[in-house]
């Protein structure tokens, strides 16, 4: 396997996506099993987080941020033994793969990026979250309009009346997937202790499979 650089990704990923399919994944939790849909219209974020889970990358690893009303998040290591995996997957991030028809309502599979030195908002290469969020009034999704500078559309406007989400990260994070099956589990995670930093104090270990 070759392992992945930015001057390569684009090339490497286009042909492993077109090899790998996929995009129907099973995320076990000790709160429940999530089973998510990935988008066909983000095919490099898809191919990618294909690629993790059938290398076995993101088994063992924790959501590590958990943030109540808000997301969840997860993916990475710092550990010794996801180190090696790191470097045979390589060193990398993802271009950004906007589409309006994606959004960060309710069980969003969206990736994490950096925002300083990062004008392309390129998402980084192995650590996601899944959106809780909540649900907006009109009045504040105008709010929101304002204030982040959005236009929302009418359709998506209901969404996050109805759904609830984070609008504010709309543009923002490439999202490529949805939680089509166990929204309770979110509510459940996002409902964990945590600590200062928004730590679980209890483990809460991840564990991906393909489906279909």
């Amino acid at each position: 396997m070759i392992p992945l650089t930015d001057e390569n990704l684009v090339e490497e990923l286009t042909k492993y996506g077109n090899e790998n399919r996929e995009t129907l994944v099973v995320m076990k939790t000790p709160k429940g099993v999530m089973t998510i849909q990935l988008y066909e219209n983000t095919p490099l974020h898809r191919a990618n987080f294909i690629r993790l889970i059938k290398n076995g990358f993101y088994n063992g690893t924790e959501f590590y941020r958990v943030i109540n009303h808000f997301m969840i998040q997860g993916g990475d290591s710092d550990g010794f033994e996801r180190q090696y995996v790191k470097q045979k997957m390589g060193t990398y991030t993802l271009p950004a793969e906007f589409r309006k028809e994606n959004i960060h309502k309710k069980g969003a599979l969206s990736m994490a990026r950096e925002y300083e030195n990062n004008p392309e908002k390129r998402s980084v290469a192995f650590e996601f979250f899944i959106i809780q969020g909540t649900r907006y009034t009109a009045g504040e999704l105008l709010g929101a309009e304002q204030q982040y500078h959005l236009f929302i559309s009418p359709v998506h406007q209901e969404i996050y009346k109805t759904q609830g989400g984070t609008p504010h990260l709309d543009g923002q994070h490439t999202v490529f997937g949805q939680v089509i099956e166990g929204l309770e589990v979110i509510d459940s995670l996002a409902a964990v202790t945590v600590d200062e930093g928004n730590w679980p104090i209890e483990k809460m270990s991840i564990d991906l499979e393909i489906r279909d």
